[in-house]
C-alpha cells in the first residue's frame, strides 16, 4: 500500500462543549506521545517536543515552487493524528524548492466558537506576494477540509498563476454550510475522501458539525464504510484520517494520496519528476 474568507457563523455552544469532552476524554491517551520519525528533507522542520507539536507550523514568506500546507480538524490538538501525516508524508516528488506548513482548522486562534482562518490566509497573502506562479498544494481534514475552501475563498483576489490542488479528508463544517460544499474557484483540482456511515462513537465532533459526505463539485471522490476495515484491523472511521488518505476504498484501484500523486503530475506541480 502507498505509504485540513474569514467567516463568523456560531455553533451551539452547549453541543460544542459536549463534543469536545468527549473527543478530550478519548483522546487523553494520546497526550504523552513524543512524535514519529520526521520524513526527511521538510522545510521548514516540524518541532518535535511534546508540546511544540500542538502548535502551528506557519508557511513561511520565502521565495519556493511549492508550498504543501496541511490543516488539521476540531480535535487535532488532543489526538495529533494529522500531524504526524504532516510529519510523516515524503515531500512531493518534484523539482524546486518546496515549503511546508500545518495549521489549526481556526488557524490556532483557540476560538471554538467563531470559526476564522485569517492567520491562513495572512501567511498565503505573503507566500503568494513573492511566489504569484507558485504551485500550492492544500490537505485539510474534518473542519480542515471545510477551512482550506474558506482560507482560498479569502485570498481569491491575490493575483496567482499557479496550479491549486486541494485534497480533503472527510470534510467537515457548521451544520448551516455543510449542503453548498462549495469548491473555491482557484481549485484546478479536488480530491474528496470521505467516510459514511459513522460507527465510530469518537465522531461525534463530525456528526454534530455537519458532514459533507460526497462532494459533487469535487473531481474525485472516494467512499470508505464504517463497516470494513483498515490495513490495521479498525473500522474506517472519521478519527483515522490516515486510513482515510492512504488507503484504497473496496472496488477503488487508488487511494486518495495516489490521487494526489497523479494530479501533481498531471498538473505539472513545481515541475513533477517522471
Amino acid at each position: 500500500m502507498v505509504h485540513r474568507f474569514s467567516s463568523h457563523d456560531a455553533m451551539k455552544p452547549g453541543l460544542l462543549k459536549a463534543a469536545m469532552a468527549v473527543l478530550v476524554l478519548a483522546g487523553l491517551g494520546s497526550c504523552t506521545q513524543q512524535g514519529v520519525p520526521v520524513a526527511p528533507g521538510i522545510d521548514p522542520a516540524p518541532r518535535t517536543g511534546p508540546l511544540e507539536r500542538r502548535t502551528q507550523e506557519p508557511l513561511p514568506a520565502r521565495k519556493a515552487d511549492v508550498a504543501y500546507i496541511f490543516v488539521g480538524g476540531f480535535a487535532e490538538p488532543v489526538l495529533l493524528q494529522f500531524r504526524e501525516i504532516y510529519e510523516q508524508l515524503p515531500l512531493l516528488p518534484c523539482e524546486g524548492m518546496q515549503l511546508r506548513a500545518y495549521y489549526a482548522w481556526e488557524s490556532g486562534t483557540g476560538n471554538l466558537i467563531f470559526h476564522s482562518t485569517w492567520k491562513l490566509q495572512r501567511d498565503l497573502r505573503a507566500f503568494l506576494a513573492l511566489n504569484p506562479a507558485a504551485d500550492v498544494v492544500l490537505v485539510g481534514h474534518s473542519y480542515g477540509g471545510s477551512a482550506i475552501m474558506d482560507a482560498l475563498r479569502g485570498v481569491a483576489d491575490v493575483p496567482h498563476t499557479g496550479k491549486v490542488l486541494v485534497v480533503t479528508v472527510d470534510p467537515v463544517s457548521r451544520r448551516e454550510r455543510s449542503k453548498p460544499r462549495e469548491r473555491a474557484p482557484q481549485v484546478d483540482f479536488w480530491i474528496n475522501s470521505y467516510c459514511y456511515p459513522y460507527r465510530n462513537v469518537r465522531d461525534v465532533a463530525a456528526r454534530i458539525g455537519g458532514p459533507w459526505r460526497e462532494c459533487p463539485q469535487a473531481d474525485v471522490n472516494l467512499r470508505f464504510s464504517a463497516l470494513a476495515r483498515d490495513d490495521d484491523g479498525k473500522r474506517y472511521a472519521h478519527v483515522y484520517p490516515r486510513s482515510l488518505l492512504m488507503e484504497q476504498p473496496i472496488g477503488q484501484e487508488k487511494s486518495a494520496y495516489q490521487h494526489l500523486l497523479d494530479a501533481c503530475q498531471k498538473l505539472g506541480i513545481g515541475k513533477l519528476i517522471e
